[in-house]
């Protein structure tokens, strides 16, 4: 049986956003640190030269992965 064509509008995500999708092993121990010293998402992203979104992203990837936990703050730190 096959599946019914879909006739709705869709939207790519981050399409238009800029996003660091690629990062050095040396930038996530260097993460991984800081989210364990507390720093927040806004000052995660001056220091890794990118924005919110990317730091939000590598904390997904991150968390998923088993590297860091949560920590009281959340995103925005202590």
């Amino acid at each position: 049986m096959a599946s019914a064509a879909r006739h709705e509008a869709f939207r790519v995500l981050f399409e238009d956003i800029r996003v660091k999708w690629q990062w050095y092993d040396s930038e996530l121990i260097r993460f991984r640190q800081l989210w364990k010293e507390g720093v927040g998402i806004r000052e995660l992203a001056r220091e890794f030269q990118t924005n919110a979104r990317s730091i939000a992203l590598v904390v997904i990837d991150q968390a998923e992965q088993g590297y860091i936990e949560k920590r009281p703050g959340g995103l925005f730190g202590n």
